[in-house]
């Protein structure tokens, strides 16, 4: 047994077990720190503050005790008055290093220069979510190339950049670099300092900077943001306009569904309460406008919290595998997949093993996270980047000043890749060096061509389709003040060049600013009409040219850090096995997901008497009674004049599936980066929890007491998330006559007897309606005959007084 440390004492009045926190704070004797590995080795310590040692050489001995321990720390915090000495940046390079797999928030608060934290940011490993670089002097931009690659390959979510002596230059070089980009990012708020001024953003996002995140979201969206944002004044609006304007660009050409609020209007009526399914032509990211095509080929103009995508589930049970595609857009999905086959396999770098490891969970959940929900889930990291064994000023691309000889005092006792492994060596001399984008062979790459139409596939046991539309409700006093300014703007200009903005001369009308979008003019979807079967395939290549040059820059950053660039063959393993199951995770049946409905539960449900698939539209109800055999569901149509009870069969009725436009927004850009660099939400598991967690359904209601007024939007109803309504799913389960699995197979086969009597129910249900119809309309008539033949009899009573 191993002697205990005599410094260990020291050591151990410095931490503190409640938060496993060792703060190394003005420590005066070197001899304080020794021993510190093994400390670190046998106490749980996650968190080291370093604040400002006494000397250098205290200073680089904890960077050595630190670097000699693996993956312990999850915050590393340095404040600290340096000198800029080359000999720190392979210093803190290896200590960041040794942690690179399990670090989540790093603060390096040590007065450096631009040029050495140019030089210092590849170090920095990918997985950090919170990056404080404050109190240094940033006063050129030196550093922000090589910040800007961080955010494009990282999972960083809050950068800190309070006190650096930043002129407007400098912030106009950021706030470009960041509008230009192409790449998925999890960035959520820049903090400490202060874009108002920045003419790149435009102007009516620069206009609510300085307001709280909350606000400003509810005031666009009309729903409560479900996370808890950062403080006011940290520019959360810019990147939400930023990762928005990612999501828009992909949606172009993809199928998503379309509410329509409740209105007033008598045109309307009939259609509003409804989701329509509807094609993305053009897109408006400045005002966050969708120019959306109906079935009917009419046009609209719909704001992004009145669009959702397709559901997660299938009408019967079951889920819906085209659901990732839709989050994602069909046709970019279909390119992205496309253009990853087309690209080269790798690229010879420092390591190649694209395989993740584990890290620890992220210091914030989900749903606590507003500016990116789903880093908390992640639970492996991309490769920690991977440091030369002599490192000097001059050998990153990044550093424009004088050339020098400076080399890493300390030498590793065998260079380590980024996956642990030994560098492979040329000849059994030096690594392979680390290359920069201009080094990089890029193959070129043929222009994508337009692939076969696709048509939507229809649903088991109807004529349905599995695009189909889900519920929203807009109060009839709702403004859409996203349309009071024309889509043609002097900001629009200042736009990413990505995007395919809408112009003035292909709307077919504009709303004025007092008419809601939903509620533009008297076209209505056709509800009388048939769906077209057909679909146009893949847009043209033009469209997401922007796909290669994603690509590249994802390539190329990932170069310029000198991490591994192995991409996927295709992302289609994600569409084909990912979905969301509530029922799986309470434990029942697959076939079963979004069936299994109790009294209150909010539902989505398709007309019972449109059997030849006409109406593509989804209505909301709540269900009010359940039968112990079909039809199953007595729902409460809530959004319509009258609150007559519906009898519907289980095969009409699936639970609801919405995402906040801001969660769908984290949703893609987290599983779109992950898919890309091989980290957590490239595994099936991680991300059918990821979504579980991001998608929700409304709370139960009572459905005895009924909405005063108009109902609202679902999404403004109180919600929960699928993980938590999974839980409830379980309480009830074995007593719901939905889980009888024989009942359900007879019910799908229309050969058996069972099957029969459904189509049977659904063509009486049809009659009765006609029926009903027939009597209401003879009896107008018969009345009508007497009031006729009244009349007549006064007419001859009048006719013979005159004689």
């Amino acid at each position: 047994m191993d002697a205990p440390n005599p410094n260990s004492a020291s050591l151990q009045k410095m931490y503190r077990g409640d938060s496993a926190t060792l703060s190394l704070s003005y420590v005066k004797d070197k001899r304080s720190v020794e021993g510190l590995a093994d400390f670190l080795r046998r106490a749980d310590v996650r968190v080291v503050n370093i604040i400002d040692p006494e000397h250098p050489t205290i200073f680089v001995r904890i960077l050595e005790e630190l670097a000699l321990v693996s993956n312990a720390l999850q915050v590393l915090h340095i404040d600290l008055w340096s000198n800029g000495d080359p000999e720190l940046i392979g210093l803190i390079g290896r200590a960041l290093k040794a942690h690179g797999d399990t670090l989540l928030e790093v603060s390096l608060k040590c007065r450096f220069g631009s040029k050495f934290l140019a030089q210092l940011l590849p170090a920095i490993p990918t997985c950090v979510e919170v990056l404080d670089l404050s109190e240094n002097i940033l006063s050129d931009g030196a550093f922000l190339p090589p910040l800007v690659d961080f955010v494009k390959c990282s999972d960083i979510r809050i950068l800190k950049l309070t006190n650096c002596s930043l002129r407007g230059q400098a912030l106009d070089q950021l706030v470009a670099s960041i509008t230009s980009n192409l790449c998925p990012i999890s960035l959520g708020a820049i903090e400490g300092v202060d874009l108002t001024a920045c003419e790149e953003i435009p102007k009516n996002v620069r206009a609510v900077l300085r307001d709280p995140p909350t606000k400003t979201r509810k005031d666009h969206m009309g729903y409560s943001d479900l996370g808890t944002q950062p403080q006011r004044d940290s520019n959360v609006q810019f990147l939400d306009y930023i990762k928005s304007t990612l999501l828009m660009n992909r949606l172009v050409g993809c199928r998503v569904r379309v509410w329509w609020p409740a209105t007033s209007d008598e045109k309307r009526s009939a259609f509003s309460g409804r989701f329509w399914p509807a094609k993305v032509l053009r897109v408006n990211p400045i005002d966050m406008i969708f120019v959306v095509e109906y079935d009917n080929q009419e046009v609209d103009r719909v704001p992004c919290r009145l669009i959702q995508p397709e559901s997660a589930f299938i009408y019967g049970g079951g889920l819906n595998q085209n659901f990732l595609r839709s989050i994602f857009g069909v046709n970019y999905f279909d390119h992205l997949s496309r253009e990853l086959n087309l690209r080269p396999r790798e690229v010879q770098i420092i390591g190649a093993n694209p395989s993740a490891v584990q890290k620890p969970d992220s210091i914030s959940s989900m749903i606590q996270s507003g500016v990116d929900p789903l880093t908390s889930l992640c639970t492996d990291v991309d490769n920690p980047v991977s440091l030369n064994l002599s490192v000097g000023p001059c050998d990153t691309p990044y550093y424009s000043g004088p050339t020098s000889s400076t080399s890493w005092p300390l030498q590793m006792e065998g260079a380590v890749s980024s996956t642990g492994d030994s560098v492979s060596k040329n000849d059994g001399g030096a690594p392979a060096p680390v290359l920069s984008g201009d080094q990089m062979y890029h193959t070129p790459i043929s222009t994508l061509g337009q692939q076969a139409t696709e048509k939507r596939a229809p649903l088991e046991d109807t004529d349905h389709y599995s695009i189909l539309a889900r519920v929203t409700k807009a109060m009839k006093s709702e403004s859409h003040n996203t349309l009071d300014a024309a889509f043609k703007t002097p900001e629009q200009g200042n736009a990413p060049s990505n995007v395919v903005a809408e112009t003035p001369e292909k709307s077919e009308r504009n709303a004025p600013a007092s008419t809601p979008v939903a509620s533009t003019g008297t076209k209505t979807p056709a509800a009388t009409k048939k769906v077209t079967q057909g679909e146009a395939g893949l847009l043209p290549s033009k469209e997401h040219d922007f796909i290669r040059k994603m690509l590249d820059e994802l390539t190329e950053a990932n170069n310029r850090r000198g991490t591994d660039v192995i991409f996927p063959r295709d992302l289609t393993h994600l569409a084909n096995n990912s979905a969301i199951n509530i029922e799986t995770m309470a434990g029942l049946d697959i076939s079963l997901s979004g069936n299994v409905l109790q009294p209150g539960d909010v539902c989505e449900f398709r007309d019972p008497l449109d059997s030849e698939g006409t109406d593509p539209s989804d209505y909301i109800g709540v269900v009010k009674e359940v039968n112990d055999k079909e039809p199953m569901y007595k729902v409460i149509c809530i959004y319509q004049d009258d609150e007559d009870v519906v009898d519907l069969d289980s095969n009409d009725v699936r639970r609801p599936s919405l995402i906040p436009w801001h969660l769908w927004v984290a949703l893609l850009m987290n599983v779109e980066r992950h898919g890309l660099l091989f980290k957590s939400l490239s595994d099936h598991t991680n991300l059918h929890y990821a979504m579980a967690d991001c998608f929700f359904c409304p709370k139960r209601l009572d459905p005895d007491k009924p909405f005063k007024g108009t109902p609202p939007n679902p999404l403004e109803m109180q919600l929960q998330s699928m993980t938590e309504y999974a839980a409830v799913v379980k309480s009830f389960s074995s007593t719901h006559p939905r889980i009888e699995k024989e009942n359900q197979r007879r019910n799908r086969d229309p050969d058996s007897v069972e099957g029969l009597r459904y189509q049977l129910r659904k063509s009486q249900q049809k009659m009765d309606t006609l029926l009903e119809l027939y009597e209401a309309a003879r009896q107008e008539l018969e009345q009508e005959r007497e009031v006729n033949l009244e009349l007549q009899a006064k007419l001859n009573c009048v006719v013979c007084f005159e004689k």
